[in-house]
């Protein structure tokens, strides 16, 4: 099937974005089922379609694999949904570096940026003093 061919595709899911359209599509796809993507909304790999009376992404398939889109798309919603992430082993880290709360700004940064700053001001009052009293 080319990129043009549509005729003869039916929608298995219409969606908000295209992030999700394609992650609809990776999951047909995954499964042996050719789908096409159509987006009318904003793109995230760079397009932009300006017209406001189409909204949403639509995933196309073809008409023979439509029941058997529709069935696997609910089938990984309802496995996704009954994850428990308390029982998912993620594994150790594969780094050593430290774990930094986020928030939280390292030592030198925190110089450098001090520095930085009273120099500013430094330059700021110098420029006022000047200014008042025309050095």
């Amino acid at each position: 099937m080319t990129a043009t061919d549509y005729q003869g595709l039916e929608p298995a899911a219409v969606v908000d974005t295209e992030f999700e359209a394609q992650t609809k599509a990776a999951v047909l796809e995954s499964e042996g089922i050719v789908c096409r993507v159509i987006t009318h909304t904003p793109s995230w790999s760079g397009s932009v379609n300006l017209s406001s009376s189409q909204q949403g992404s639509v995933v196309l398939v073809k008409q023979l694999d439509l029941d058997r889109a529709k069935e696997l798309l609910k089938k990984r919603v309802d496995d996704s949904v009954d994850l428990d992430w308390d029982e998912v082993d993620v594994g150790e880290r594969e780094d050593s570096l430290p774990l930094t709360p986020v928030g939280r700004m390292a030592p030198l940064p925190k110089i450098i940026f001090t520095v930085i700053l009273l120099s500013l001001v430094t330059g700021l009052i110098g420029l006022f003093i000047r200014g008042i009293f025309k050095l």
